[in-house]
């Protein structure tokens, strides 16, 4: 999983939704693996969101706005509300051995889901 990912984020969701039916759910330990989508991606890349994705994709800046309202909607369909456009590119590593210290604390599933929050929902700068 990666912080910067919108699917990431819909999929945990998902995941803890369907658990909830689980009659076993218990049982069931989660534990995040990392997974950098872009190692190469800069702390501060001065770019929007709409702005990395029309230069990754080769596509119109309004064409990446529309790729981002559509993931907007798919997120909202698991009750997330994305401020995807607020969205502050940056590298995810930091972000990771923060979730792994967080696990030998024991608080690795509240940190994911806080950082998640912070990404997609708040516009903050996680790296």
């Amino acid at each position: 999983s990666d912080y910067m990912c919108p699917f990431c984020y819909i999929g945990k969701r998902r995941l803890e939704q369907v658990l909830q039916q689980f009659p076993h759910r218990d049982e069931v330990q989660l534990t995040f693996k990392s997974f950098e989508l872009n190692p190469n991606a800069v702390k501060e890349s001065g770019k929007t969101i709409n702005e990395e994705l029309s230069a990754k994709y080769g596509v119109s800046l309004q064409e990446a706005h529309a790729m981002n309202d559509r993931m907007t909607e798919n997120a909202r369909s698991t009750g997330l509300e994305y401020n995807i456009h607020a969205m502050v590119p940056t590298n995810s590593f930091d972000a990771h051995r923060l979730t792994h210290w967080a696990h030998t604390q024991g608080k690795m599933l509240e940190l994911s889901e806080r950082l998640f929050q912070a990404v997609f929902m708040e516009g903050k700068h996680t790296g």
